[in-house]
């Protein structure tokens, strides 16, 4: 904890690169595990093109053209370079495995650092725990390819698994052997990807996971300020530094005329790399925002009750607590944000299951799972219901910058 603590407190002291950098330290090294074998493979350029097709759909109904976009995404240079990807499965199939079960695996890191060799040891676990192959593809990053890059790649990844070329050595995975999941960043792209894909009428994945997902890039709910204490998060929020940090956009916010917070929030400095001002409470940047989970798969999402992006995965699933759609909510005492990659702790481990329980039994040949379960889970394993009113006011807070005007004025 203090390691990981002490590099994200120097994020917004270094420049960006050095940043970039820094967090890719063990791209070159980074480990196989021994039990593990893996392969690169590249996406043809032909997927981004059908991805972008439907994204630019999606995109024009929800009236985000290139001028609120704030750049033209179609024209990204670095979309030319080819997408690579990595295939993690192991070396030896127990009875767990299942040929064709698959997991897409999108890293964490803020949309803004680490890679799919610094998320190694995630894709090694889920294809162990969730007897399936891994597929972990390398996404564009922000700020140099912002929103929507990384649902352009990530969808684009699922287009090709689902319809690989005839040359590619793979064959075409259903889409009801595929679970899309990732980590933090990585998780809110997992929600956002899924919902890409349902509003644009695709085939639907077995389910999707996130591991402690973020979904409310305005950080509108306490446990970002009041966890601060218990997590490694930067303390203010992981936004782009200082001066966007909470406690300085609150001061900005008591000193603005108007009563509009949105067009407010054109007047502050950028609060996220990976997206402009105006992007923030779309649900596509800030999946939180959905409305309508009518048509999704099932979903699953695990948090530390000590991390700072906690209540985003509470206040989803109480948003959607009537929805038909299965949403399964796992909240882990004392844990901090991804506590998945302090693999000897017992609740990782526990996780770790549960998270590969979850993928074999949505895909095909699974028993399926329950409607809905909302559980606390002890570092012993214990199960317990979580309350019904974990996240007070959330319901005035969602949407709104730092929770609003009201919460700001308290910092």
């Amino acid at each position: 904890m203090a390691m990981v603590q002490a590099f994200a407190g120097h994020l917004s002291d270094v420049p960006l690169k050095q940043a970039q950098a820094m967090s890719r330290l063990n791209d070159k090294y980074a480990p196989v595990h021994a039990s593990a074998d893996v392969s690169e493979a590249t996406i043809p350029n032909e997927y981004r093109d059908k991805s972008a097709g439907y994204l630019d759909q999606l995109l024009t109904k929800e009236g985000l053209d290139a001028t609120k976009l704030g750049w033209d995404w179609k024209k990204d240079p670095r979309a030319e370079k080819p997408l690579k990807g990595e295939w993690t499965e192991t070396k030896v199939k127990d009875e767990n495995f299942k040929e064709g079960r698959t997991v897409l695996y999108l890293h964490g890191g803020g949309y803004f650092l680490c890679s799919i060799r610094t998320h190694r040891w995630a894709s090694w676990n889920m294809a162990r725990f969730g007897g399936a192959r891994v597929f972990s593809v390398d996404y564009r990053l922000a700020p140099d390819s912002p929103f929507p890059s990384a649902i352009h790649d990530a969808l684009a990844a699922y287009l090709y698994l689902i319809d690989p070329p005839a040359n590619s050595g793979i064959a075409p995975v259903d889409p009801k052997n595929i679970v899309i999941m990732g980590d933090s960043a990585g998780g809110g792209l997992t929600f956002a990807t899924m919902y890409a894909i349902k509003d644009s009428g695709l085939p639907m994945p077995a389910g999707i996971i996130g591991w402690s997902p973020w979904l409310d890039l305005l950080h509108s709910m306490p446990s970002v300020l009041a966890n601060a204490p218990s997590d490694y998060l930067p303390a203010d929020g992981f936004t782009q530094g200082s001066e966007a940090s909470l406690k300085n956009l609150a001061k900005l916010v008591a000193n603005a005329t108007g009563n509009d917070e949105r067009a407010i929030l054109q007047t502050l400095p950028s609060v996220q790399y990976y997206a402009n001002n105006s992007l923030l409470h779309s649900k596509y940047v800030s999946p939180v925002m959905e409305e309508n989970l009518e048509g999704a798969c099932p979903i699953m999402l695990i948090a530390g009750d000590g991390e700072m992006l906690r209540d985003e995965s509470i206040v989803f699933a109480q948003k959607h607590v009537q929805a038909s759609s299965p949403v399964h909510v796992r909240v882990y005492d004392d844990m901090p944000h991804v506590f998945q990659i302090f693999g000897f702790l017992p609740s990782a481990k526990h996780s770790l299951r549960e998270s590969g329980d979850f993928i074999r039994k949505v895909t095909l040949g699974g028993e399926g799972v329950a409607n809905k379960s909302f559980e606390r889970i002890s570092v012993k394993g214990e199960r317990r219901p979580l309350e019904d009113e974990v996240v007070l006011d959330w319901k005035d807070r969602i949407g709104r910058l730092g929770g609003g005007p009201k919460f700001l004025a308290k910092l």
